[in-house]
């Protein structure tokens, strides 16, 4: 028997066209999660796959077309990961060539489409387990395969640093929102002038604020120089070299394969599986889709924007959602 159940959204949840979350089941052979990373050049394209669409959208398309091809018949013993990934990465690569991208602009990041991804393969008595990027795993209830980006949390304290400047002033949330996105767009030691209101003394304390945070510190392994070029390079620098910030996905140019992080477990261990995209802030002590929209629920009540328990960078705004989420639950019986 066959039990899984999905749900997805996309931020607008009155776009649902906009997801650039896909999910893919196929039963006893392979399950994945796949989100799709939202271009901040707002270009459009068309494309088979997807028409005025995001290079997300285009991506996540791509990776979820090619899952379905390597499971269109059973695994006769588990593939290999680094050859797996380097079909869902040319997938994407097959998108740029389609849209006639030029060469320089890929390699850029002028125009890199990306999307990271978690999943299962079932062969036989085996079960591997695979992820890129930041999207999630558990197994029995417990997180595996865990991935955060340095460069979101660092940015995350700097946009929740300078809204506590700007929020002292008396400024409203619709005011504050995007000089604070601004800031970690383009970096908060970028060089570049702070984003008005926000003064030289206020990028001073930002930065300080930013360098003596313990959780920080920890998502950069302690490593200063890390920091600090995630602080000059903001977004935007890490979007053009994500490898090199520690944000490595599928892009359909970088050489990620050796970065896949993978785990075989017996079939027999394996009760429940949950992949999830990182559009859910905080995962539920029990399993089930309720749960994990409650735990949702429960951080866009104590923290909508962002900024404090559930720090991010970017936040909910009116009944907009900060980013599209997905989850997959696979239990008993289907293993």
């Amino acid at each position: 028997m066959h039990h899984f159940q999905g749900f997805t959204e996309a931020k607008n949840p009155d776009a649902p066209d906009t997801n650039e979350d896909r999910i893919v089941a196929i039963p006893n052979r392979l399950y994945a999660v796949i989100d799709g990373a939202t271009d901040i050049s707002g270009i459009r394209y068309d494309d088979r796959l997807g028409q005025g669409a995001t290079g997300g959208y285009l991506a996540a398309q791509a990776v979820a077309q090619a899952c379905s091809i390597a499971a269109a018949g059973p695994f006769a013993s588990l593939p290999d990961a680094t050859k797996l990934v380097g079909e869902l990465n040319e997938a994407i690569r097959a998108v740029y060539g389609r849209l006639g991208i030029p060469e320089e602009d890929i390699g850029s990041g002028k125009a890199r489409f990306r999307a990271a991804f978690s999943a299962a393969v079932v062969a036989q008595d085996k079960v591997r387990l695979l992820a890129l990027g930041d999207c999630g795993i558990r197994v029995n209830g417990d997180a595996v395969l865990e991935h955060h980006f340095p460069g979101d949390t660092v940015l995350a304290k700097a946009r929740s640093a300078a809204w506590s400047i700007l929020a002292a002033r008396g400024l409203a949330p619709d005011e504050i929102r995007p000089v604070a996105r601004q800031l970690i767009v383009q970096g908060p030691a970028s060089g570049v002038a702070p984003p008005g209101p926000l003064t030289s003394a206020d990028l001073s304390a930002i930065l300080a604020s930013v360098r003596g945070d313990r959780m920080v510190l920890d998502a950069c392994a302690d490593d200063p120089a890390l920091l600090d070029r995630i602080l000059a390079a903001g977004l935007e620098g890490i979007r053009a070299d994500p490898k090199g910030f520690r944000a490595a996905a599928l892009d359909g140019v970088s050489d990620i394969g050796a970065l896949v992080r993978v785990l075989d477990l017996p079939r027999l261990d394996v009760t429940t599986l949950e992949l999830f995209t990182d559009g859910y802030p905080a995962q539920p002590d029990t399993t089930g889709i309720a749960a994990w929209e409650q735990a949702l629920a429960e951080a866009d009540r104590v923290d909508p924007e962002r900024i404090g328990s559930y720090a991010s960078t970017k936040g909910r705004v009116g009944k907009n959602f900060g980013d599209d989420r997905s989850i997959l639950i696979i239990s008993t019986g289907t293993f």
